[in-house]
């Protein structure tokens, strides 16, 4: 793996539901149009108070080690939405990934451009340096795929 670090089960179940529950609560702004004319949805969650305390867990747990934070959002991609190659400001991105998905669904991280993938999976967290070229792959489901993404310095 090249400065990719992958963590399973990283929330407790009832921690997990609160996430989840409050994306539901969320308001989304279009962020972007890549695959087939098809959006994608954000919402910038840097002042949300869960989301901050999520990042201090994380930290707590060893599984990142944080100086400052820049920004914390959450991408929403509907189905058959996908995202584009890109890189990140910062230093370390961190992505949480809080649905119930199926491994056929598809939705996983790509890494310079198909050179290694990294199933969505609930409850993982994956901390990576932010100058890795990353995306989205297409959601294939007929539901919506969250991502929550620390944008920090280390």
């Amino acid at each position: 793996r090249m400065n990719i670090d992958v963590y399973d089960d990283v929330l407790s179940d009832d921690l997990l539901k609160f996430v989840q529950v409050e994306l539901t609560k969320m308001t989304w702004n279009v962020h972007g149009t890549f695959s087939d004319n098809v959006g994608f949805f954000n919402c910038v969650t840097t002042d949300y108070l869960s989301h901050n305390f999520l990042l201090n867990i994380f930290n707590e747990k060893g599984l990142t080690k944080t100086k400052e934070l820049l920004r914390i959002y959450v991408n929403l991609y509907p189905p058959h939405a996908g995202g584009k190659p890109h890189e990140d400001d910062g230093d370390t991105t961190l992505l949480f990934l809080p649905d119930d998905w199926k491994e056929e669904w598809k939705g996983e991280l790509i890494i310079n451009e198909g050179e290694e993938t990294i199933s969505y999976k609930k409850n993982r967290l994956i901390v990576f340096n932010a100058a890795i070229i990353h995306h989205a792959n297409i959601n294939l489901s007929n539901k919506n795929r969250h991502t929550i993404a620390w944008k920090t310095l280390t």
